[in-house]
């Protein structure tokens, strides 16, 4: 029976918050599709925003290519109000019938004009957060260059950030869109603003987070992107101990981690899951010292699953990466503490922990994590019918990983009694667990073949002994079946 190592990316699972879904569009909160446009006299056709497009599409496109600069700036006031409505994809598609990409491109490179390219970003934007397509159409017309030429060369913070959100909506549409947009060189100018945090306010931080985490999804390290989001690591290992009063003032607790950490929680997970530089990235930003003091204990759901998730794929490195996992003040209690978890997929998470920290299969590590009582734990999912098999299989795996490391003899049954370890986790119990998880009816068959090897190999000398052999122990354990099946008749027997 092997155990192995494996590093895992982020999932996106149902409950994550809104904030950090790939695409975002920007609705106005005082959006009201009945509300009246043109009671000012602005040029325009007077009607409620919900109508003004396919019906007054005409005035609409007359007023975008006036001369006049307060008529071209309603007629774009108009349209991000149209697009800020709900049910953006049919608005984007009427929008788009306009075939207004080159003048968006010319209303965004109107630096006189900042009130002009914020209103034309924010367009951009809710186009983005549309189709594939949507973005596609965005792409090929060339606004992407634009976006990060005025992103490098604009001062206002404002359009800016309207210019960010448009980008991480492009890149949040496919590891194609996100490719191009990194190729054109869009992690400089948002690293700058990650570095300068101070300088900027709430909002142009947490955006510029979320669009990083977007330029960083899913990129692997064999990707020819990697290279282009590697300066990203250290920085964004620093934005997770981000507590600055002036920027979090105007937001709750719960905004900061929607905004802020959740993401760059999600972006560190998937740089843990690289290559050994990477990885060590993670520890030399002083990630582990973080996630321990910060995350592993709170009380956000999310947060501690993602946490774990991370100290996972470092504890899957180097023997020094491992090291770094079990010598971090506190976090091996805290590990153990969530294997007790209310929530089964933080549980889970905390069991890929053990069992990557004991898979170099070191006994410096074994001792280490025994230390720790993580036998009280392990058995109760042992004999919990409720446990799910991904837990099972995990706890499995890191015994089976102490039972090799305490094994110094050879494939001899006799010999292999002398395993202390074995003999420790006998003691405690865990031949009566490991029984009562074969017995589970629900149990999948990788897991009961997993813990028919540890019977076999470990713990033949607790099996019921045959009375046709006199009361000794059989040398031939092929049949450790028939006596589960026989333990199960007794009932009782441990």
């Amino acid at each position: 029976m092997t155990s192995h190592t494996e590093k895992s990316t982020a999932e996106e699972d149902s409950d994550i918050i809104e904030f950090l879904n790939r695409k975002l569009a920007n609705l106005s909160v005082a959006s009201d599709a009945a509300e009246v446009l043109g009671k000012n006299d602005d040029g325009l056709p007077v009607c409620e925003v919900s109508m003004l497009l396919p019906q007054y599409a005409q005035a609409v496109y007359n007023a975008l290519h006036s001369s006049v600069r307060q008529l071209r700036l309603a007629a774009v006031v108009r349209l991000r109000k149209y697009l800020s409505l709900q049910n953006v994809d049919e608005r984007v598609d009427n929008v788009l019938a306009l075939e207004i990409i080159p003048l968006l491109i010319e209303f965004l490179e109107s630096y006189h004009d900042n009130l002009l390219q914020y209103e034309t970003a924010w367009i951009i934007t809710n186009i983005a957060a549309g189709s594939t397509q949507h973005t596609q159409t965005l792409v090929a017309g060339d606004v992407t260059q634009h976006l990060i030429k005025v992103l490098t060369t604009s001062t206002n913070i404002e359009v800016q950030t309207q210019i960010i959100w448009a980008l991480g909506n492009i890149a949040g549409d496919g590891a194609v869109f996100r490719d191009i947009i990194l190729s054109a060189g869009v992690i400089e100018p948002l690293l700058y603003i990650l570095t300068h945090y101070d300088k900027y306010d709430y909002m142009a931080v947490r955006i510029t987070v979320w669009a990083t985490a977007n330029m960083c999804r899913g990129c692997r390290c064999s990707d020819p992107s990697w290279s282009l989001i590697t300066p990203a690591f250290p920085i964004l290992g620093a934005m997770v101990q981000l507590n600055d009063i002036e920027i979090i003032s105007d937001a709750c607790e719960e905004s900061l981690t929607s905004a802020v950490h959740l993401p760059v929680l999600r972006t560190l997970v998937n740089i843990a899951s690289g290559a050994e530089k990477q990885t060590q990235s993670v520890i030399d930003a002083g990630a582990l010292t973080v996630l321990t003091s910060s995350f592993l204990t709170t009380k956000n759901l999310t947060l501690r699953r993602d946490a774990c998730l991370a100290v996972s794929n470092v504890a899957a490195g180097t023997y020094k990466q491992v090291n770094a996992v079990l010598t971090e003040p506190n976090l091996i209690e805290s590990i153990v503490a969530l294997l007790w978890d209310s929530d089964m997929k933080v549980v889970k998470e905390a069991c890929w922990v053990l069992s990557n920290s004991t898979s170099l299969h070191n006994p410096n590590h074994i001792q280490i994590i025994l230390q720790h009582d993580i036998i009280t734990p392990t058995l109760h999912h042992l004999r919990n019918p409720a446990t799910p098999h991904e837990i099972l299989n995990k706890l499995i795996d890191t015994l089976v990983n102490i039972l090799s490391v305490g094994d110094l003899s050879g494939p001899n049954s006799s010999q292999i009694l002398a395993n202390e370890y074995a003999d420790k986790l006998a003691s405690a119990g865990i031949v009566e667990a490991l029984f009562m998880t074969w017995n589970n009816t629900t149990v999948n068959e990788i897991v009961k073949e997993k813990v028919r090897g540890l019977l076999e190999r470990w713990f033949c000398g607790y099996l019921p002994r045959n009375d046709q052999n006199g009361g000794e122990i059989e040398e031939d354990i092929a049949s450790i079946e028939e006596r589960v099946s026989r333990l199960t008749i007794m009932g009782g027997v441990f």
